[in-house]
């Protein structure tokens, strides 16, 4: 009998780590060792990729978040190419306030299913949008399936990777956003989600300040500590270079202080840390799966419109409010009023109505869709794919364009800074790494749960669909 050709799937990447990568990665490896998929990594910037590997399927973390992504997913279907995308920030408000669309300016969605990490985007989708009631469907969040079977960087490797003296105390803070404020493309998505309005966005400056105020006065209070600040990673365009504003770059060469700019891994903060600050921030969700770790939200005015999830940390207005609680987290391994039961309730709840699932499953709702959408390719039918010149010159400039890349002197240039984020991304090469180290980690975990056999005989989806 004939072997099956794989099927070819281009899979769009803007960075070879982080969110976007981690909620792939687990797709992947059930698309490669089940599905028989082969799979191509292509940075977002290389739209001609289409053209040149005629994909059965493209596979897309979103294609709402940026002009590219909604581009590569319109050329991916007008060339009878499915597309199947995840989507990256699905713990949206389901108030009205929230623009689905994005980037999408067709206001169509081209990729085969709409994966919604809950029940209550879902149900949201199908009353705005009832004419897509058969795309919507429940995955959960695939990204938050690590913490059910990754194993996390130690303390100890931690320090001696980053070349830091021990420290037997570690808070970490996730930053807010606060740097769209001073740069053009950041401010016009934040003056769109304040409607223009000049009252809200003085008013978001002055948080930042206030939250720089609270880090900066329980920093210098606790030298024994070491304080991790965390720049949020869509703070800036990966087009824009040079130095910062926000509520922690004052703060950075501090002795006990870490500031993280990008490259690192969330969870392993999140592993590494005892207690978990933040302005608002979805990561208290990711602590609460990593071993229930305190989340404490820094809001010296608590009282603005946000999403619920705020409501299973304890929030903090002040900098004595936060060194007493942080007090009587080392006095006595716990924050009482964390850990009452009304509000692990509220935990609880909030996770099922954020990413659905937390059995470390979602990836697998996410496959079954999958599989589903590559019944409908045939891998031994030639793909047919128009060439776009616009598409093809990105490509052309992309490739000469390494040949005489220089960082720092990019960096100087106009022009050209706003395109080091492609050279330095092209290749992806962190991608390989990041499998050989988690597919163990995977493959542990479906041996544990014997997921080999239900995958074989199907009846994993019995369980998990709904």
């Amino acid at each position: 009998m004939k072997e099956k050709n794989p099927i070819k799937v281009l899979c769009y990447l803007e960075d070879d780590y982080g969110r976007d990568a981690e909620m792939l990665l687990p797709l992947i490896y059930f698309a490669e060792k089940y599905l028989n998929c082969q799979i191509t990594f292509k940075l977002i910037w290389d739209v001609h990729a289409i053209y040149l590997s005629k994909p059965d399927l493209v596979l897309m973390p979103n294609t709402i978040g940026s002009v590219l992504a909604f581009k590569i997913s319109k050329y991916a279907f007008e060339n009878n190419i499915p597309v199947f995308s995840l989507i990256s920030e699905g713990n949206f408000r389901t108030d009205g306030s929230f623009n689905y669309w994005g980037y999408n300016t067709d206001k169509i969605f081209y990729q085969k299913y709409i994966c919604h990490w809950s029940k209550r985007t879902k149900d949201y989708f199908n009353r705005e949008l009832p004419q897509l009631v058969n795309k919507n469907i429940l995955t959960g969040a695939t990204g938050f399936d690590r913490y059910k079977f990754y194993n996390f960087e130690s303390r100890e490797d931690f320090f001696r990777r980053k070349n830091l003296r021990p420290f037997t105390k570690v808070i970490s803070y996730a930053g807010w956003a606060f740097g769209k404020l001073y740069n053009r493309q950041g401010f016009e998505e934040l003056s769109f989600l304040h409607q223009n309005d000049p009252v809200k966005i003085a008013w978001l400056k002055e948080q930042m300040l206030l939250v720089e105020n609270i880090l900066k006065t329980v920093i210098d209070n606790n030298p024994d500590i070491l304080f991790i600040l965390k720049k949020h990673p869509n703070e800036a365009n990966p087009s824009i270079v040079g130095e910062e504003t926000n509520e922690m770059v004052h703060l950075k060469d501090r002795s006990n202080v870490l500031y993280i700019r990008e490259k690192e891994a969330i969870h392993n903060l999140i592993y590494l840390s005892d207690i978990w600050l933040g302005f608002e921030t979805t990561t208290a969700l990711e602590a609460w799966l990593m071993g229930n770790k305190p989340t404490l939200l820094l809001n010296p005015d608590p009282k603005f419109k946000r999403d619920d999830l705020y409501k299973g940390s304890l929030v903090v207005n002040d900098a004595l409010k936060l060194q007493t609680l942080i007090n009587e987290f080392y006095q006595n391994s716990e924050i009482k009023a964390f850990n009452t039961q009304k509000l692990q309730q509220i935990r609880n709840k909030l996770i099922s109505d954020t990413i659905g699932f937390d059995d470390g499953l979602n990836h697998l709702r996410a496959g079954y869709y999958l599989q589903e959408t590559i019944r409908s390719t045939d891998p031994d039918h030639r793909v047919k794919v128009r060439f776009s010149f616009r598409f093809f010159t990105m490509h052309l400039l992309m490739i000469f364009g390494k040949c005489f890349y220089h960082k720092t002197l990019f960096q100087n240039l106009p022009k050209f800074k706003k395109t080091i984020w492609i050279f330095e991304n092209f290749r992806l090469k962190n991608i390989p790494e990041l499998k050989k180290k988690y597919y163990p980690y995977l493959t542990a975990f479906y041996k544990q749960h014997h997921l080999p056999q239900k995958i074989e005989n199907q009846t994993i989806w019995k369980e998990i669909i709904f």
